[in-house]
């Protein structure tokens, strides 16, 4: 690490100055890292994790950029000795459109208490698209039931999709927000894809449902494509996404890296839900890929799942993400060992983000 931070003597005095404050720090009392103390998780049934390991610490260190190495020195220390706390998730299973009203209430109850019901035309809007779901990798009925309510409670002014594919959530995602914010004309929804052309069918672009699902919305969803998720940054401004959903590459880090580009543009206590996260452990043997699923399951705040999809909540400090992101930066990557190199220089990037 003293390698890594070689430099002029002001920088070693300052690594110095950290490691003296927080030595006295922890022989003073206990120490916990900054943000752990949530306001806006309102999610029960957590328990004590394991802390911060000295080696992903160390190696946070050294990979971070030159003008961050003395703020990641400081602002990660603390990890190492305060309890990370893992969380248990809120379920809230939408099993049919019949009980959707019913599941609507649960949902809104674990967002925040209120009492919500369904805008008008929403349950009819969705039995008549209760068929269309129908092409490989595109979300269930269960699962767009658990979206659209998501989508419908938080209610923001727009939102982000990574990942876009045939385009069914995108235009999902945006006639619930219309349904919401009804007087308000343009693009309610942002979908970014790495392809042109849609894997379930190359002879049509990556967004292809979108006109048929909302012909009444035209312009409500800009595709982005080809691009990936560092696009966001010149999309949304820092702290304003509300809400983004993630259903893009599954495969190991690839969702931790989305997550880390949009982490810097969701506000504190706002929401990103994941799809197939149980894709590793229930995916066929020649599909399985656990990308989604690690991240859902490490992370240690607020969550809620439902069947095959699942919402994470951003905490009151961001960098109190960072341990759990280097923790799942020590299991294998699910992506050809070419690319390790470039994706793991990118997630040490982005984790200089939140410093």
């Amino acid at each position: 690490m003293i390698a890594s931070l070689r430099g002029s003597a002001r920088e070693r005095s300052s690594f110095q100055a950290v490691v003296r404050e927080n030595h006295t720090a922890l022989h003073g009392g206990s120490v916990q890292a900054p943000g752990l103390n949530l306001t806006c998780n309102r999610l029960s049934g957590l328990r004590f994790h394991r802390n911060l390991s000295l080696g992903s610490y160390l190696r946070a260190v050294r990979n971070s950029p030159v003008k961050s190495q003395i703020t990641t020195v400081r602002k990660l220390f603390p990890y190492l000795f305060g309890k990370i706390e893992r969380s248990v998730p809120e379920i809230c299973e939408f099993d049919s459109l019949k009980n959707y009203e019913m599941n609507y209430r649960r949902l809104a109850q674990l967002l925040g208490g209120c009492e919500r019901v369904p805008p008008p035309g929403e349950i009819e809007f969705l039995r008549s698209i209760q068929n269309r779901g129908a092409h490989p990798g595109t979300i269930g009925l269960k699962e767009f039931l658990f979206l659209t309510a998501f989508v419908s409670i938080i209610a923001p002014q727009r939102a982000i999709e990574i990942g876009t594919l045939a385009g069914f959530s995108a235009a999902v995602i945006a006639a619930a927000l219309h349904r919401r914010h009804p007087d308000r004309n343009g693009i309610f929804v942002d979908t970014i894809d790495r392809n042109t052309h849609s894997v379930v069918d190359a002879n049509k672009p990556v967004g292809f449902q979108i006109p048929d699902i909302i012909p009444h919305l035209p312009g409500a969803v800009r595709v982005h494509a080809p691009a990936d998720s560092s696009i966001v940054r010149e999309l949304a401004g820092r702290d304003e996404l509300e809400l983004v959903f993630i259903d893009a590459d599954h495969q190991h880090p690839r969702p931790l890296l989305d997550l880390l580009r949009i982490a810097p543009h969701i506000q504190c206590g706002g929401w990103i839900l994941l799809h197939d996260i149980t894709l590793g452990s229930k995916g066929v043997a020649a599909k399985k890929r656990f990308g989604a699923e690690w991240l859902f399951a490490e992370w240690p705040f607020g969550k809620i799942i439902s069947a095959n999809i699942g919402a994470v909540q951003m905490p009151a400090e961001k960098t109190a993400i960072i341990p759990m992101a280097l923790r799942l930066m020590e299991l294998p990557f699910e992506m050809s060992v070419a690319s390790h190199r470039k994706i793991r220089h990118a997630l040490y990037g982005n984790l200089a983000e939140l410093l």
